[in-house]
């Protein structure tokens, strides 16, 4: 179909689904730090989903196919009025834009998650990269790889982090300067932060039937108030503030009852982001200094009941 000319508009998103195809077996695009806690303190260091790094990627392909389709719909319909291309239904069908993979409130989403991830450089990462493409110009082009073969996924072993209090802890979603300034940024709201089920202090939020943000009000955000002052500023923020400005805001709704997952989430990504800066490592040094210190079964069992050295292990 993309060989023929009213066709031809899908061959990004052609070209970006084969690259998932093709990379789908790299491990090197895989995240290690693992998703559950276990009763013994320890999360499991194996190749899962995929990195911080590969979701910036693929973000930044699919926000450049957007921008590249409004600008082919410009020139088409630039084209048509000047006559050279024929006036028909199909042209005429084809001076719209024919696709937006990536909507003001499908990215607010996605910062909100890529935010609460441990090697997120700094607040709004999602954002910035929307903001490179659409006012900075920038272009990322889906790259021609050749398929990886299905290999064994690699299992490295555990990692101890207690309750996420071993060696970096972390409050994850709790805001400490928006319970000072709630009261006076938004006087009408009953408490000044929000708990979890455990009963953990979190920065406010409001709840709905699912994750969702606020279309209009994230269209107004990204595309109006998310200036070049803004893209400088964040850079110098940690990344979970932007997670909990979402929520603090309420641009962005989190499904009824699920604010402890969240929280979880935010904790874990928070306590190897301070890990890597207690240690001074870059995520490539953080990944493997955690493939090098992680432990077999039997010495994540006994770490937790202090059978073990944490200090003989290191050396």
């Amino acid at each position: 179909m993309i060989r023929e000319p009213e066709h031809a508009y899908m061959s990004g998103l052609n070209d970006f689904r084969n690259y998932l195809m093709a990379t789908q077996w790299d491990m090197s695009r895989r995240e290690l730090v693992g998703r559950t806690l276990n009763a013994d303190g320890c999360v499991r260091i194996q190749a899962d989903t995929l990195s911080f790094q590969t979701r910036m990627d693929l973000l930044r392909y699919l926000l450049t196919l957007d921008a590249l389709e409004v600008e082919r719909a410009e020139q088409h319909d630039a084209d048509l009025a000047a006559g050279r291309i024929e006036d028909n239904a199909e042209n005429r069908e084809l001076c719209e834009v024919q696709f937006e993979m990536i909507t003001p409130a499908q990215l607010v989403a996605i910062d909100f998650m890529l935010s609460m991830h441990h090697y997120a450089p700094h607040a709004f990462p999602a954002l910035s990269a929307w903001y490179e493409v659409n006012r900075l110009g920038r272009r990322y082009v889906i790259p021609k790889v050749e398929p990886f073969p299905k290999v064994p996924v690699p299992n490295y072993g555990w990692y101890h982090v207690g309750r996420f209090d071993a060696e970096a802890p972390a409050d994850g979603l709790r805001d400490y300067l928006a319970e000072q300034w709630n009261p006076y940024r938004h006087p009408q709201r009953i408490s000044t932060y929000a708990q979890t089920k455990q009963g953990e202090r979190v920065v406010y939020f409001e709840e709905s039937d699912q994750l969702r943000a606020d279309a209009v009000r994230a269209c107004e955000f990204v595309t109006c108030s998310f200036d070049h002052d803004w893209y400088s500023r964040v850079q110098g923020h940690p990344a979970i503030e932007s997670a909990r400005f979402w929520l603090n805001e309420a641009i962005l709704t989190l499904p009824a009852g699920s604010a402890q997952r969240y929280q979880d989430m935010a904790v874990r990504g928070q306590y190897f982001a301070r890990l890597a800066e207690r240690l001074n490592l870059s995520p490539t040094e953080l990944d493997r200094y955690l493939i090098d210190n992680a432990l077999s079964d039997t010495e994540a069992r006994v770490i937790e009941a202090g059978q073990l050295d944490l200090f003989a292990l290191a050396a």
